[in-house]
């Protein structure tokens, strides 16, 4: 059994004090403010070792139940022969995105309120100015943009060629259907499931095929969790450091659901490690770091930009579905 959240909170709290109790006034004042919550931490900060020596147990790894989150709700925008007009839109079932058929001849995706404060473009076709747009799902199963002002639009509903501004490409998949998921995905799938088309918040392709696996974006501050049948879970943005770890393949090496920073400063939940540094010590994927009286180092809003020093932080509920998601061994990507 792992100490408890509160014996290790209490545990950092108790490393403040004894580092404070052996500074000098000036260093003891700058100390009070690295505990603040967006002061950046002394180097190795955010590096972690087991918690579970405070309670005498073995590691938490072992033995790990793997529940499989259910794939995020989505809207059917368009099913076979469905059209979207000029000026009609669609929304995700949450309402945090929007897809839309401009005036104008663009279609594009909006993130409306994400739940971290992100607006606006996610993904579009290129503008037309004169363009009046009908997105359709052709029985054929192709995603189609036509222009219904070009002059030719009336033949282009059957041969497909000179109205057109935009196409998925995914034709001969009869019965195909445009989906709009609660992570932001815009998808076409075929009737068996499976994808032929995604943009928006689409994961990127790092060539791991028929396993489940992390992808950290490194530059975009961006993470993606894949399951093995290439299904997106869930996507969403973090905060790490810009130059660590480097780019590569990884897996899944230890986990555990409460931890303490290697100085005793900040405790972390739902520690998902899955390499390490030039010393030696470990970097993870877990939640916002606490400091003194259970502070968060940095607010939700702020996830997206890079904040520490090697480790990946999350948003307190996505640490949690990562740490239940991913399994001792998940192969895990960085790309910068």
């Amino acid at each position: 059994m792992l100490a408890s959240r509160t014996h290790l909170r209490m545990a950092a709290g108790l490393g403040v004090a004894a580092v404070l109790a052996v500074l000098p006034v000036g260093a003891a004042s700058a100390a009070s403010d690295v505990a603040g919550p967006s002061a950046e931490f002394p180097r190795r900060w955010h590096l972690d070792f087991y918690a579970e020596w405070l309670a005498g147990s073995g590691s938490e790894a072992d033995g790990m139940p793997d529940p499989s989150p259910h794939t995020p709700a989505a809207t059917v925008v368009l099913g076979p022969g469905g059209y979207l007009s000029a000026g009609q839109s669609a929304m995700s079932p949450n309402g945090w995105y929007r897809l839309t058929a401009e005036r104008g001849g663009r279609l594009v995706l909006r993130a409306t309120d994400d739940g971290l404060g992100r607006y606006g473009v996610l993904w579009s076709t290129e503008p037309a100015p004169s363009a009046m747009p009908l997105l359709v799902m052709r029985a054929d199963g192709e995603l189609v943009l036509y222009d219904t002002a070009h002059p030719d639009f009336g033949a282009a509903a059957s041969s497909g060629d000179d109205a057109r501004l935009w196409t998925a490409g995914t034709r001969s998949e009869a019965g195909a259907s445009l989906l709009l998921g609660d992570d932001g995905a815009l998808t076409v799938l075929a009737p068996l499931g499976q994808t032929l088309w995604h943009s928006g918040n689409a994961a990127p392709d790092v060539g791991v095929a028929g396993a489940r696996h992390v992808i950290y974006d490194r530059g975009s501050q961006w993470v993606w969790l894949i399951d093995a049948d290439g299904a997106m879970v869930d996507n969403y943005p973090v905060s790490g450091h810009a130059e660590s770890p480097l780019p590569g393949r990884y897996s899944v090496t230890s986990k555990s659901q409460d931890a303490i920073s290697y100085n005793w400063l900040v405790t972390m939940e739902h520690m998902v490690r899955f390499t390490t540094d030039s010393n030696g010590d470990n970097i993870g994927f877990h939640s916002i770091p606490r400091g003194w009286r259970d502070t968060p180092v940095q607010t939700e809003a702020d996830l997206g930009e890079f904040a520490s020093l090697g480790c990946v932080r999350q948003r307190d509920d996505k640490a949690e579905r990562l740490y239940q998601w991913a399994s001792i061994g998940t192969p895990v990507v960085v790309i910068a």
